[in-house]
């Protein structure tokens, strides 16, 4: 099984670096980087595995249904096995579940109950901008197309907030 991080030790070092976050630049910023970078991303990538399966499901559902896909482009061959990637994401799902139940509890540790509900009540700006970049600054990467956003995203970003509000059994 492939793991999601290289490093076993990854989330501990996240919790590390929003605590001195947090001590050199305040709550919202060191939250801002942990749960609203580093925790959406990983709900999002659980989201994206979750989407992949139920894609496939219903691929394999069809009666012509192929589990290898040949793209050509120029003058490169790409091979997509189906079947490969369902796998993987299934094991993907099953760890990532997993890792994001440690995640909150080390969040717990680290963190007052009363300042997570906040944060996340705050109607953060997500994603690595989030905690970076001023509302001026996220509306001129948006403008300037650096930062997708559109109603699919978010619908996905809100579907995201509602999975990261139950892990840390905050109730709107």
């Amino acid at each position: 099984m492939g793991k999601i991080f290289i490093n076993d030790n990854q989330i501990q070092e996240w919790v590390d670096a929003a605590e001195g976050i947090t001590e050199d630049f305040g709550i919202e910023k060191g939250l801002g980087y942990l749960i609203g970078e580093k925790f959406y991303n990983f709900v999002s990538l659980l989201h994206d595995a979750r989407k992949t399966v139920r894609e496939i499901d219903g691929k394999r559902k069809q009666p012509d249904y192929n589990p290898v896909r040949v793209t050509r482009y120029n003058n490169k061959e790409f091979v997509t096995n189906f079947d490969e990637m369902y796998e993987r994401d299934k094991e993907r799902i099953t760890e990532a579940e997993k890792l994001l139940i440690e995640f909150t509890a080390l969040v717990k540790e680290a963190f007052e109950p009363h300042e997570i509900r906040q944060y996340l009540l705050s109607n953060p700006c997500l994603g690595v901008h989030g905690h970076i970049s001023s509302e001026e600054e996220h509306a001129f990467l948006v403008e300037h197309g650096a930062v997708e956003h559109s109603i699919d995203t978010e619908i996905e970003d809100a579907l995201i907030m509602g999975d990261m509000m139950m892990y840390f059994g905050v109730d709107v």
